[in-house]
């Protein structure tokens, strides 16, 4: 999955959402600091990553009314979880930052 974030057009979309093997947030035509703004309370900079709000990343998938997706992406959150990718309060995953 890659979260974009299109500094250009102002649109926070996720894209290759199939792919439940790698999460990573991908800036287009922004900084940090304007990608931010854009992302408003769904991530929060950090370093060479984002953390996600969880339900929010899983609300813009488009294949979240899809039973099986839901159910994979449910067991990508419990591997996440078992790595430490997953905050203290159990809300936000941590995603790879691409720029």
């Amino acid at each position: 999955m890659i979260l974009l974030v299109d500094g250009a057009s102002g649109a926070v979309t996720l894209d290759d959402a199939a792919n439940l093997q790698a999460l990573s947030v991908e800036l287009r035509s922004c900084d940090p600091a304007e990608a931010a703004r854009l992302l408003g309370d769904l991530g929060r900079f950090e370093s060479e990553h984002v953390w996600l709000d969880i339900d929010r990343l899983r609300a813009l998938s488009p294949l979240a009314g899809d039973p099986v997706w839901v159910s994979g992406f449910g067991d990508v959150m419990t591997y996440a979880l078992s790595k430490g990718w997953i905050d203290e309060t159990g809300t936000r995953v941590r995603a790879h930052l691409r720029e």
